[in-house]
Parts: structure tokens; sequence; C-alpha cells
């Protein structure tokens, strides 16, 4: 039987795999959709023809985490490197506001505030990816039966 904390688990997974996999297709296929996401962030962007191409592989790297976001949601318990793998990066994300925020703000007009919000976002949603995982590991019984 499936606990409270593996439910949840599993779709938080589904919620970033479909994030990941709308926002790496929409930044590949759909310049609209982009600007979008880029106004989302509250950045404001030169949109060269350098900047718009460095921005594919970007979309390539989200497709393939959203896909391996799906192939975890489905089984968590088999796939704990790639929840660690999220559980990191969220971390990276949320240090990368903290130490680039005057980068952030230069480069793309984002106030300090807006990164500050963002680095609380990205760390909490590495801690409770965290803790669903652990409270989800901890409560699923043991692989190995004791006889008798």
């Amino acid at each position: 039987m499936e606990t409270t904390a593996s439910r949840l688990l599993r779709l938080y997974l589904w919620f970033i795999a479909v994030f990941h996999l709308f926002v790496g297709l929409a930044v590949n296929f759909s310049p609209s959709f982009t600007r979008m996401i880029a106004a989302w962030y509250g950045a404001t962007v030169d949109w060269t023809p350098q900047f718009v191409y460095i921005l594919h592989p970007l979309g390539a790297f989200m497709i393939i985490l959203g896909i391996l976001a799906a192939v975890a949601a489905r089984q968590p318990a088999r796939y704990p490197a790639v929840i660690i793998g999220f559980v990191i990066l969220f971390a990276i994300r949320a240090l990368h506001r903290l130490f680039y925020y005057d980068v952030l703000s230069t480069a793309f007009g984002i106030p300090k505030s807006r990164s500050m919000m963002n680095l609380a976002l990205f760390a909490v949603q590495a801690i409770a990816l965290l803790l669903l995982w652990r409270a989800s590991r901890d409560s699923e019984p043991s692989a190995v039966a004791v006889s008798a």
C-alpha cells in the first residue's frame, strides 16, 4: 500500500517532469513563449540571435530533466539517484541566486529582492523533495522478508 509520503513524492516528481518538459519544449519551439518565461522571471533580455541560440541547449537539458523526473515519478524507489540529483540541482540553483544576484541584476535587470525570492523557492523545492524522498523511503516495507 502506498503511503501519503510516497503519493506526494510521486505527484511532486510529476509536477517537476511536466514543468521541465513544458519549458524545455517551449524554449526550443516557441520564441513567444520563451519571451513570456523571461518576463515571468522578471528578466529584461536583449534577444540577440546569439542569446536565443544559447537557449536551445538549455531547453534540451530541460527536456531530458523532465524525462528523468517522469521516469522517477513512476517508481521513485528505483531511482533515488534521480531524486537526489534534483535535490542537488535545486540547491545549486538557490546558491546561484545568492552568489550571482549582482550578475542577474546587471545582465537581466532582476532586482536582488526577486533573486532572494527565487533563492527561497529553489531552497524550499530542494528541502521538500529531500524530505518527501526520505519519508517515502523510510515508510516503505523492507524488501527483505524475515523468515520464521
